[in-house]
């Protein structure tokens, strides 16, 4: 075979490569060729040794087909180096939800050294096509058609749609029936569309639904609905248990107990039993049950039919009520005539709640789309034609009634001579559409048929619900929405074909509950109510989906509308409200109950639902409409680039800057690498960052900026990070503490960074710790015990806190450009600590797991660098944040502090406010304005200080620490290090003193706050060195508490003005 390839590939022309199609079968055999071939390549391969197959039916053509064509991309995998292209030709496998088969990578198709490293495809494809063949799976009419005609021809077909004709006449039962179909039809072309817009697995109902509206919706909705066949089922149990009371007593008299619940009871748990065993052996033998239960409900038809055309056989029959056709009965029984029954007086909707569970059968296909052999034709054509035909009948049977049998009889044949047996005023009428609930059997031609067929009904309805129940809760389970112990434990399979038995155990339990209730009408108000929400949900899935539109939404059914949808859920919910409002407003608690749940524990699925394409819409369409909206001062949001490197390595930065944007505005973490990355090493990165980020609760975005310095990095992110106004306007970095031993051009990228910052017009923040901010060389790498939290889905409300110590394994990453570095390394280690019950109770269990800080020896930090990575984490103690706002730059440095004050760790700090004036004359007028202003602000402060000597020469021994300061970098012998010269120091030397000075106010006033901020200096760009202007940062803020640099970009964030 091999041979032939290469030949064929030799013989191939340019004109054959360009006319040459994907691959041509033709009809000969036993010999049959296919010619695969792509016009980059020209291949060609010659399958004319393989065995041929037997002829027989289209299916085995196909899966022939579909082996040899497996066969020859396996050759292809296998012999890479007799490929003349890379590229291989479209196939299916590659587009399931599993991971592509034989598609090379887009670095395996352009790197020119790479190697194809797929594995050979034959095993996987027979596991990803195994799927399809397990089971025993059904075509549209057995499996849908079929099974939708008896789930909807059930107890209410034969027991209570008499009586419905009997309350609401001919005229009012037609708009009963045609209202319920128009919701079901609706309903069934809702999930038309949305089951041909893709394949769907098992679930039916659920699955589309989940997977349209997401798992929060999907989940609960699944719930219900499962709910609501158990309890189907019980509906149709107890129908058969009173069918075959009723029996009883029509032919021989029989009591079990007492003639009445009791004995619907005994019936009612035998048949349960029953049927659990039936369902228990599979569906394939319920599917066969189903079909001769299905011949016996046409026998009942026609037996039906018959006996309304030979009308009254008897004249005990025709005292009962039923007279024959008759046009004069047909005009009495058009109108409505409602009556008192089980003490409660009839109308239009108690009518159409009894009525409304005979249409909730559609469901019963589409619950066993795992075993339909083509789920996405055989729902839409099997559920609307089943639809059609059974309200047809439905409609039929009740203009027979209403034709042939009288509203109230006596059923005393004496009367019936009187010509009285209709007048209810002299004997009690007992007989009729009103009292008599087998008036079908009545109609019969042979009255036990009539029975059978109402005991097929039953039967067949409760099999296909208490089949579809354990189904739900099995894939409900599969995907893992619910807690364990709430949803999982039921799903649990058992044997060779994972029935999941305790799936049953519950369904038969839930089923019994409500069939020792053994009342119908009850059951048939709690159910439909459940169905109704799942109808309305189904709708508005249909009606989101195809409003929203994303790219995906191609259903190959075409005949759905978005606006009837949206209808028809709107109506849905109205009837749920008509029906019992207790009812509907605790079936809509049950549906919000389970929701919550699903969205606080947030599982980690993503199944490309409709909320995703509407979050992502809404969330396109406000940032365009945003674009064209000029900024106000009064929504100005500080948004945020804080160069953190991996967010893990700084976490008291990422802190901070989260402290400020928490649900209030855009933070983004930067990280700037020299290498140039590969795609998936950039991949790695960002994933290890937004494991950090989600761990702890952090609502922020990573960027990484590769191939660059410092300075370039960042300006490249400012540039390109965000959208539209949401970008950032903030520059925020960590203090270099390391500027006076750090090489020279690390110093100026440092320097030039904060340049970038003012040039490009955003505002630049620097905060410094006394410990610093680099917690890589006394932090170990943190992202395998993040790892691990994430298996086990821990979700908490709260930010994890840190409190004794940590150990992990560092990895091998690229080398981060650092804004900062650290002298101090410290090794420790990582290890989960369990937390008490007692723990638990104190925290109000939202904290399973912590975090504990250790060395190598087991001893804990120091304290003072633990109190560093969780400082802004912590509630702070009643202190100050002091605001040293020196310069007007438009506000920012007030606002920042304000805004953490208002978070509830800071609420009780105080804010006080320093400022500067000119001299003692202007002390008075400095400090009634600033108070004015700060009052129009509205801006809450503990006092308010100005300061009058700022310009005063600083003192001898500061100046002597900032000698001691600078020193070493006048006596740099070496080009490499940061250097100052005399000459520069002496031209500055009056804002040194400005500096100086200020350090030493400083220190008198702020040295215990909590937090301090202050105006950023900013000088012109090339005016002096790097080093002195580190020299000058380094006077602000050396040994004082956690201290923020701040400087607006001159454009004012603040305003009085409402």
């Amino acid at each position: 075979m091999e041979d032939t390839f290469e030949n064929s590939a030799r013989k191939s022309s340019t004109e054959e490569r360009r006319n040459s199609s994907v691959r041509k079968i033709s009809s000969e055999r036993p010999n049959r060729r296919i010619t695969l071939a792509t016009i980059t390549s020209g291949v060609i391969m010659d399958t004319s040794d393989l065995k041929p197959q037997p002829i027989g039916s289209e299916e085995n053509v196909a899966s022939e087909q579909e082996a040899i064509v497996a066969r020859a991309t396996l050759t292809f995998s296998r012999n890479p180096d007799r490929k003349i292209s890379r590229d291989a030709t479209p196939h299916i496998d590659n587009y399931r939800t599993q991971h592509s088969l034989i598609r090379p990578t887009l670095p395996e198709l352009f790197n020119p050294n790479g190697n194809n490293q797929q594995q050979p495809v034959e095993e996987e494809a027979v596991e990803a096509h195994h799927d399809n063949r397990v089971g025993d799976k059904f075509g549209w009419i057995e499996g849908v058609l079929i099974r939708n005609m008896m789930s909807i021809w059930g107890v209410m077909l034969f027991l209570r749609l008499t009586w419905v004709v009997g309350q609401a006449g001919i005229g009012e039962t037609l708009i009963i029936i045609a209202i319920s179909t128009f919701i079901t039809l609706v309903t069934a072309l809702s999930m038309s569309a949305i089951s041909t817009n893709g394949e769907i697995g098992g679930g039916g109902t659920y699955f589309v639904m989940s997977r349209v509206l997401g798992p929060e919706f999907g989940g609960s909705i699944g719930i219900i609905f499962a709910f609501a066949n158990a309890m189907d089922c019980s509906l149709n149990v107890v129908g058969f248990s009173q069918a075959v009371q009723d029996m009883m007593k029509e032919y021989g008299g029989v009591i079990i107990v007492d003639g009445g619940i009791t004995d619907i009871r005994i019936i009612g748990t035998i048949t349960l039993i029953f049927i659990s065993a039936i369902c228990g052996l599979g569906a394939k033998y319920e599917t066969k049950m189903k079909d001769v239960m299905f011949v016996i409900m046409m026998a009942a038809f026609t037996n039906f039919i018959t006996g309304s055309i030979m009308g009254p056989s008897t004249e005990a029959e025709e005292a009962r009520g039923f007279i024959g056709y008759s046009i004069d009965l047909l005009n009495e029984n058009w109108k409505p005539g409602y009556t008192v029954t089980a003490g409660q007086m009839q109308n239009f909707i108690t009518v159409f709640s009894v009525y409304f569970p005979a249409s909730i059968g559609i469901l019963a296909g589409a619950n066993v789309s795992g075993n339909l052999k083509d789920p996405n034709k055989a729902i839409p054509k099997g559920t609307i034609l089943a639809i059609i035909i059974c309200s047809i009948s439905y409609a039929g049977v009740a203009i027979i009634c209403a034709a042939t049998v009288a509203r109230a009889a006596t059923g005393i044949v004496e009367d019936l001579n009187n010509g009285t047996n209709l007048n209810c005023t002299i004997n009690e009428c007992n007989y009729g559409l009103y009292y008599d609930y087998q008036a079908m059997a009545l109609v019969s031609a042979f009255g036990p048929l009539n029975y059978v067929g109402c005991f097929a009904a039953a039967l067949s309805s409760a099999l296909s619900d208490f089949v579809s129940c354990p189904a739900l809760l099995e894939v409900i389970a599969a995907d893992k929405l619910y807690p364990y112990w709430m949803v999982g434990f039921w799903g649990k399979g058992y044997g060779p074909s994972n029935k999941p038995f305790r799936a049953f155990a519950f369904t038969f339990v839930l089923a019994m509950a409500f069939v020792l209730i053994a009342e119908l009408d009850v059951i048939a108000l709690l159910i439909s109510n459940l169905f109704l929400a799942t109808f309305a949900l189904m709708n508005f899935s249909t009606f989101h989906v195809s409003l929203i539109k994303p790219i995906g939404w191609r259903p190959t059914f075409k005949y759905y509308n978005t606006w009837l949808s949206l209808l028809t859920g709107i109506l849905s919910i109205a009837c749920m409200m008509l029906i019992s409002l207790p009812t509907a407003m605790i079936t809509i608690a049950i549906v919000l109950f389970f929701y919550l749940v699903v969205l606080y524990r947030s599982p980690e699925v993503n199944w490309g639902s409709s909320t995703q394409a509407q979050t992502y819409r809404a969330a396109l369409t406000s940032i365009q409409q945003l674009v064209h909206i000029e900024e106000h001062v009064k929504n100005y949001r500080p948004q945020i680039l804080v160069l953190t490197g991996l967010p893990n390595t700084r976490p008291a930065l990422v802190d901070f800057a989260y402290l400020i944007c928490k649900n209030n505005s855009l933070m983004i973490c930067g990280n700037v690498v020299e290498e140039k990355l590969t795609f998936e090493a950039r991949l790695k990165l960002q994933q290890k960052a937004y494991r950090y980020l989600r761990f702890t609760n952090i609502k922020g975005f990573c960027t990484v900026a590769d191939n660059s310095d410092l300075q370039t990095g960042a300006a490249a992110m400012l540039g390109l990070a965000g959208v539209g106004k949401v970008k950032p306007n903030i520059l925020m970095m960590g203090y270099k503490n390391n500027w006076s031993t750090c090489d020279r051009n690390s110093l100026d990228q440092y320097v030039l960074t904060i340049h970038t910052g003012f040039e490009m017009h955003v505002a630049v923040a620097i905060l410094r710790l006394k410990e610093g901010l680099d917690c890589s060389e006394i932090v170990a790498d943190i992202d395998q015990l993040i790892s691990q939290s994430s298996d086990k889905k821990v979700k908490d409300k709260k930010r994890k806190t840190v409190d004794n110590s940590v150990v992990s394994v560092k990895e091998n990453i690229p080398t981060i450009v650092e804004p900062s570095t650290e002298s101090t390394a410290v090794h420790i280690e990582i290890r989960p600590v369990k937390v008490t019950k007692k723990d638990q109770k104190i925290k109000n269990k939202k904290v399973e797991e912590r975090i504990a800080l250790r060395d190598v020896a087991g001893n804990p930090l120091p304290k003072s660098v633990l109190n560093s990575i969780v400082l802004f984490q912590r509630k702070q103690k009643k202190d100050t944040i002091d605001v040293w706002w020196l310069s007007d730059d438009g506000g920012l440095t007030l606002l920042l502090p304000v805004i953490i004050n208002s978070r509830s760790n800071w609420s009780e700090t105080k804010l006080r406010i320093f400022c500067t004036a000119s001299g003692v004359h202007e002390l008075e007028n400095e400090q009634i304005g600033m108070a004015m202003l700060l009052s129009k602000f509205r801006i809450d402060y503990s006092d308010l200080v100005i300061i009058t000597d700022v310009d005063v020469p600083p003192k001898s021994k500061t100046k002597k620490w900032f000698d001691d300061l600078i020193r070493p970098l006048l006596q740099s012998a070496n080009n490499e290090g940061p250097q100052l010269t005399a000459g520069e120091l002496e031209a500055f030397q009056y804002k040194t003193d400005r500096y100086l000075r200020l350090r030493e106010l400083l220190l008198d006033h702020s040295s215990d706050s909590n937090l301090v901020f202050m105006t950023l200096p900013v000088t012109r760009k090339g005016a002096f060195s790097a080093p002195l202007y580190m020299a000058w940062l380094e006077a602000l803020t050396a040994n004082m508490p956690p201290f923020v640099l701040v400087r607006g970009n001159q454009t004012s964030v603040l305003t009085f003005y409402s």
